[in-house]
Order: structure tokens, then C-alpha cells, then sequence
């Protein structure tokens, strides 16, 4: 048995082509977007003297050859640093303008991931910049953090609003309800058929992270869940 709801399921390269290159960097998204993806997913921060740039990290530590909170840096502070993330070249930090450049060009989708821990004002600043480039129609929102949500919400109301969780789905569930958020983003593997039947049921859109084989990636097309995750392609 497997759910119909007439919509395609959009394949999203996690940070890029993040398996083939340094993770959230322009290379990773310009491979993705020239590839059969339909769209690439990152993580917004903003930078101490208010530059949004794209990492997933709270920490340039693991991702770059510096240390330290991106939060503390300036942009151009940070641009002395190879965010190569243990590959073979040299890779400056990525803004987010730079991205959706590529994304009104290659007419795609982006997931933009508003950090938990991002500054404040991230939210307000990159809701302006999309609306600023006329990207509303190609840009999706999630975050983990309910606050910036519901401000998303309120900034633009007819903006897709992911909720993303990595556990306890029976609480998330209550908390997309009451905020009227629009799909759950959940770890692939928490994500059972009777839960999908569920968010069926009450127009929630689901997005599965991060697929890692062939097999659970013809089980959500088949059950037609908004969004897959992936780092490369699943042969």
C-alpha cells in the first residue's frame, strides 16, 4: 500500500554535492544544480558584522583551518580561512547572495536552514534578500527553532515553513499544529509509514534527511513526500 497525492518529490543535494566537495561551498551547489537534482539545501548564519554566509556549524572548526564561533568573526575575517573541509584546494565561506545568484539562474529550489543558533536578525535579513531578488517562488524555509518560524511566518506568509526534528515526532506534531508550520523535516529513518499516513491526513508535507541508499529513496517516492535529502546521488 502507498499513499497518492499527485505531487512530485523534489531530490535536494544535502550542503551541496557534500560527499564530492567541501560541504555548503559554491562548487558543491553549481555541481548539484547542474546535475538531475532539483535543488540543493544549506544552512544560513550571519557573520558579526552582518554577512549571511552558508555553514552548519555554530564553529568554523571542523569545516575550515580556523577556530572559533562564526558569530565572532567578520566577513572578511573569515575569508583568510580554506573552509575546503579536508579537500584538495582553496574555498572561501559562501554567501548566501552568491547562491541564490545560482538559483534564480538554473531555476531550482533552495531549502534554506536558518540556524538555531544564528545572530539575531538572520531571519529578518534573509527573508528581505529573497524578497529583494523575487526568489519567493524557488526558496523553501526550515528551521529547528520555532521562534524563527513563526517569524518567517509573519515576514511572509505564503513562504513554505519546514519544521525540523530529530526525535520525539509526537511533540513536533503539536508543535506544527499550533504554529501552522507547514511540513516536518525529519531524520529518514524516525519517519514510519503510519506517521506518513498521518501527515497525509492533516496536509503537513514531510522532507526525509539524509538518504543514504536506493532502497529508502524509492520507499518516499512511492509514498510522495515533499523532500529527499541526499549528500550524492543513489545509484
Amino acid at each position: 500500500m502507498t499513499m497518492k497525492v499527485g505531487e512530485s518529490m523534489y531530490t535536494l543535494a544535502h550542503r551541496g554535492l557534500s560527499r564530492r566537495f567541501p560541504e555548503n561551498s559554491l562548487v558543491a551547489f553549481k555541481e548539484a544544480l547542474k546535475s538531475e537534482f532539483d535543488g540543493v539545501e544549506t544552512d544560513v548564519q550571519m557573520t558579526k558584522d552582518g554577512q549571511l554566509v552558508l555553514l552548519h556549524d555554530a564553529k568554523i572548526n571542523r569545516t575550515s583551518t580556523g577556530k572559533g564561533k562564526l558569530a565572532n568573526y567578520t566577513y572578511e575575517e573569515l575569508l583568510q580561512y580554506n573552509f575546503n573541509n579536508d579537500h584538495h584546494g582553496h574555498y572561501a565561506i559562501c554567501l548566501l547572495e552568491d547562491l541564490l545568484k545560482l538559483i534564480k539562474e538554473s531555476k531550482k529550489i533552495v531549502n534554506l536552514e536558518i540556524k538555531k543558533e544564528a545572530l539575531s536578525g538572520t531571519v529578518e535579513k534573509t527573508v528581505a534578500l529573497v524578497a529583494s531578488m523575487h526568489l519567493e517562488s524557488q526558496v523553501y524555509y526550515s528551521s529547528a527553532s520555532i521562534a524563527q518560524l513563526d517569524t518567517i511566518k509573519k515576514l511572509s506568509p505564503t513562504s513554505y515553513c519546514g519544521y525540523i526534528v530529530s526525535h520525539h515526532l509526537k511533540k513536533a506534531n503539536a508543535i506544527i499544529h499550533d504554529h501552522h508550520f507547514d511540513g516536518i523535516h525529519a531524520r529518514y529513518s524516525l519517519l514510519k509509514f503510519k506517521d506518513l499516513l498521518y501527515y497525509q491526513k492533516v496536509g503537513v508535507k514531510v522532507g526525509a534527511w539524509t538518504l543514504k541508499n536506493k532502497k529508502d529513496l524509492l520507499y518516499f517516492k512511492e509514498n510522495n513526500i515533499m523532500f529527499v535529502f541526499m549528500n550524492d546521488f543513489i545509484l
